[in-house]
């Protein structure tokens, strides 16, 4: 009869003192510590979102046993919903191991972005691990906004960019002078901000881009048909516009949307200096006011300014 206690003393002390094993399938650890900061470029303006966070232990192990496993980088702004919860997530990169990871965020990461200009309001960003069908929780977000001021601005142009602005139509690139010319990358960007807004959806990208010139608003708007290059695939990206070029690509743009044209031609004193290739152009957006004289003048060969290429777009917008 001792015996017996005693076994089941043992079988007892067995139970109590050895940890209890389970067995069910554990869930992935979520990426802790996240943190953004900004970056600038060469001309001293903020381009680019950094985010870095640190990863667990347990998700580190399994990269060491050779299980692939991915970062997804989640996005909101303005309060809109999240990016995953109707689309996927904006950006998706392998996990390669290691505590902390780091992801740069660039123009050319926003491509699925509706209207994105960088910095113009607040974004959120989250991130989260994937493995196969298997995600983790994501992280807790975190949030940074910046609103540049426009400067150097005429006093004719400053309600109608105030407006403009507030629309999301101004990139960032331009707003520390608005009266400087507007180069051609710029104002690829303003007719796909313009085009987004107008659309109500995000332009696809079908092409490689120029050889010289491969920003996401610049393979947009190539895909759209609005810019072409200038020969041996190159875009010019910081060349001028003349006042009968964007004629021309605010026409491509109108065709684009269903706006038909509106009003009387306009004979200007000018006309003979308008290339025969604008022509066309130049009689529609000028008979629907998008682009207007001075003194009864077109001024076909003068450069653009950055505050008229944005009026022009801007009352785009209004036309029905």
């Amino acid at each position: 009869m001792k015996k017996i206690y005693r076994r089941i003393i043992l079988i007892l002390c067995l139970l109590i003192c050895t940890p209890i094993q389970i067995y069910g399938k554990e869930g992935l650890q979520k990426p802790t510590h996240l943190n953004i900061s900004l970056k600038k470029n060469e001309e001293k303006e903020y381009n680019q979102f950094i985010l870095s966070w640190v990863n667990p232990k347990s998700i580190q192990d399994k990269v060491k046993k050779n299980i692939p496993v991915s970062i997804e980088v989640d996005l909101k702004n303005n309060g809109n919903p999240w990016h995953s919860d109707s689309k996927q997530p904006l950006m998706v990169t392998p996990f390669e191991g290691g505590k902390k990871s780091k992801v740069v965020l660039d123009e050319n990461s926003f491509a699925t972005v509706k209207e994105f200009n960088a910095f113009l309001s607040n974004y959120s960003f989250r991130v989260r691990y994937r493995i196969g069908e298997e995600t983790s929780p994501f992280s807790s977000y975190v949030s940074v906004g910046l609103r540049p001021t426009l400067k150097n601005v005429s006093s004719w142009a400053l309600n109608s960019l105030n407006q403009a602005n507030k629309l999301g139509l101004v990139p960032n690139s331009v707003k520390s002078n608005l009266k400087a010319p507007i180069t051609r990358e710029e104002f690829a960007h303003v007719l796909i901000l313009t085009y987004e807004k107008k659309a109500g959806k995000v332009a696809s990208i079908n092409n490689d881009g120029f050889l010289d010139a491969k920003q996401a608003h610049i393979l947009k708007a190539k895909s759209l048909g609005l810019i072409a290059g200038q020969g041996n695939n190159r875009f010019n990206p910081k060349g001028k516009i003349t006042r009968e070029e964007m004629a021309v690509m605010i026409n491509k743009l109108t065709d684009l949307l269903g706006q038909k044209a509106s009003g009387s031609k306009i004979d200007f004193k000018d006309a003979s200096e308008i290339s025969s290739w604008s022509k066309d152009s130049v009689d529609k957006v000028t008979s629907m006011g998008l682009i207007k004289g001075s003194d009864g003048k077109f001024m076909p060969k003068k450069n653009t300014s950055r505050q008229e290429a944005l009026i022009v777009a801007y009352g785009l917008l209004d036309l029905k």
